[in-house]
């Protein structure tokens, strides 16, 4: 009588590989959207970083608009890159201005306010406020 032998090293190994290849799966599908999101974030910081810069070069026009007409009190807007900035200019005495700017990049938005409490012969800013 012969005795058959039932060799299931085979099943075995095949359930191993399919054991690390499950890993390896999970493993590369996380680092994928792991570098997703780091991109993601890395987007958002330099936009925040570009808005920041765009709502100071704002502030400079409209403290610039002050300088060459200390009675000037009105709004503007400037586009630098691929931002944009609005700025407005109000009058909160003699010599004090409020500027409001909003300065947007993307989805981020970056406002400051600035006053003065002196527009000659230099102008003096009492409070910069960033948001």
């Amino acid at each position: 009588m012969e005795r058959r032998v039932s060799d299931n090293r085979g099943f075995a190994a095949l359930g191993g590989v399919l054991i690390f290849g499950g890993f390896a799966v999970v493993m590369t599908s996380a680092m994928v959207f792991s570098g997703m999101r780091s991109m993601q974030v890395s987007l958002i910081l330099r936009q925040a970083y570009e808005a920041r810069t765009i709502a100071r070069a704002c502030a400079e026009t409209a403290l610039r608009a002050i300088h060459d007409s200390t009675g000037y009190v009105g709004s503007g807007s400037v586009t630098l890159g691929t931002g944009t900035c609005t700025y407005t200019v109000a009058s909160g005495g003699a010599a004090v201005r409020t500027l409001d700017i909003s300065a947007s990049v993307g989805r981020i938005v970056q406002s400051l306010t600035i006053t003065t409490d002196q527009l000659s012969p230099i102008i003096h800013v009492s409070s910069w406020r960033e948001t």
